[in-house]
């Protein structure tokens, strides 16, 4: 089925969904699930579509814009924009009723990809359900002319504009509830503790042993702590095999990681389970690299370990590398701004996948699904990154131990022209509004912050030419050298 847009601002009507797009000319078609169309439309691709299966969620409708162009003379009336006052498409959308919960995902023709979520008129969020529509407020902006119209990243096809309405059950038969308990129940399911080996053979794979403790706590060890969304195998997968074995090598084949919860633990939790979970009279003397939010992990297990309960295990920190952790907080967790944290974690799948598609966009999804039905608590592991938060207020006001502190940071502008316009637009005008690698701000590993472990000296920062985003510091070539040089000078 298809349908004129009308850029006087009249609303057309297709599948029961009511568009209005004044200023914006072109043709929308409306694609039911498995119809024949568009790459997007006749299902996603498979690593979207299977993180959708693993989250029971459905596509009701995918939406094409094709032929579009800006016609903004034609309208009598402005267009309702977004919240950072983008121009908007906005579409009355039939409610699926009170047991489910419903989100917009839109890819524009550059690739980029934002989630949409029900707004009332003035703009909030709408969280009421079973009424006869609900209204989506979708940014439509894209920069003209810079993709080829091949497909690109998790997200299907581009050089046209993509609307997918899916729904969910708001009582997951597998998580339960979406609610104050839904990301603990998820990350129980798919993000378990663990301590885990971390060789040259199964660094970079979700299957692997449990450290020998007897060779851990025989000398200085290395571990590794990854960040939010993330576990081992994925946040440090940019890692070189060679470089795996030099870090063996440098402490005597004594490495390991430390899978943890990211969104429902607060990093206190995770240091919580981490001694809970050491075997009885080990004395463990480690290094650590860490990757986001697990710098907050490693400066609790330095600066904090005398306020847990140790028995008779003794932990000592002795080097913290930091790369990209929200030292100083990052403001995409602020309540405010979820929204955004969930579109630059999608984008940076999106357009730098990895090896983990997959597992990323359940994250991504897991976290969009509770932003849309406005039930932020229980995401106490995304909360310990707000700035000025209680737990970093806590954390940067004492440091009575610590080890020796090193930082990687990164200014990153992306290259694709949509992105790169959606991150000065958004990112850097609207939110940030200073240098950022698209999900913490360049200087928030080593400024200072209150703490007297900082300003962190000893660092490398990337400027906007190096092309290091939050995800690509390990594998970064001169990255991997400063690692090596901290770790062994």
């Amino acid at each position: 089925m298809s349908e004129r847009l009308q850029p006087n601002g009249n609303p057309i009507t297709i599948e029961g969904i009511t568009i209005q797009t004044p200023g914006l000319s072109g043709r929308v078609d409306a694609y039911l699930p498995g119809e024949v169309g568009t790459r997007a439309a006749s299902g996603w691709t498979d690593a979207l579509a299977e993180a959708f299966e693993g989250q029971h969620v459905e596509t009701q409708l995918i939406l094409e814009l094709s032929d579009t162009y800006e016609e903004p003379d034609a309208s009598p009336v402005g267009t309702r924009a977004t919240h950072y006052d983008e121009p908007a498409m906005v579409l009355d959308v039939p409610d699926p009723g009170a047991d489910w919960g419903q989100i917009l995902v839109y890819t524009d023709e550059s690739g980029v990809t934002t989630w949409s979520y029900a707004r009332d008129e003035s703009g909030a969020l709408d969280t009421t359900r079973g009424g006869a529509t609900r209204t989506f407020v979708v940014p439509r902006a894209v920069a003209p002319g810079t993709d080829d119209g091949t497909g690109r990243g998790a997200f299907g096809a581009v050089a046209k504009k993509i609307i997918g309405i899916v729904v969910f059950p708001l009582l997951d038969p597998v998580f339960g509830l979406v609610g104050e308990f839904f990301a603990r129940r998820w990350e129980e399911t798919k993000r378990p503790y663990r301590f885990r080996s971390f060789t040259e053979e199964d660094y970079a794979s979700p299957n692997a042993d449990s450290p020998a403790w007897d060779l851990m706590g025989s000398g200085r060890s290395l571990l590794m702590v990854h960040g939010t969304f993330s576990r081992a195998h994925a946040g440090f997968g940019g890692l070189s095999k060679s470089l795996v074995g030099d870090l063996h090598e440098i402490y005597g084949g004594r490495v390991f990681a430390f899978d943890h919860f990211t969104l429902c633990d607060d990093p206190m939790d995770n240091v919580a389970w981490f001694v809970e979970h050491l075997p009885e009279g080990i004395n463990l003397d480690l290094d650590i690299i860490c990757h986001s939010r697990g710098g907050l992990v490693s400066r609790v297990l330095a600066e904090r370990i005398d306020e847990f309960d140790l028995g008779d295990r003794r932990i000592q920190v002795d080097k913290v590398i930091f790369g990209a952790a929200p030292n100083n907080g990052t403001i995409l967790t602020n309540a405010k701004y979820m929204g955004d944290f969930v579109d630059s974690y999608t984008n940076l799948i999106n357009f730098i996948p990895t090896n983990f598609v997959t597992d990323a966009l359940d994250a991504v999804i897991t976290v969009a699904k509770l932003v849309s039905t406005g039930v932020l608590n229980g995401l106490d592991g995304l909360q310990s990154m707000r700035p000025e938060g209680d737990f970093l207020s806590e954390l940067n006001a004492r440091a009575e131990q610590g080890g020796r502190y090193f930082a990687l940071s990164s200014d990153f502008e992306p290259t694709n022209a949509g992105w790169k316009r959606y991150a000065a637009d958004r990112l850097m005008d609207k939110i940030f509004k200073e240098p950022n690698d698209l999900v913490v701000p360049a200087a928030s590993p080593y400024q200072e912050n209150g703490s007297d472990r900082f300003p962190i000296l000893p660092r490398l920062e990337f400027g906007v030419n190096a092309g290091v985003d939050h995800s690509g510091y390990f594998a970064n070539p001169a990255a991997r050298e400063q690692i090596l040089g901290w770790l062994t000078f």
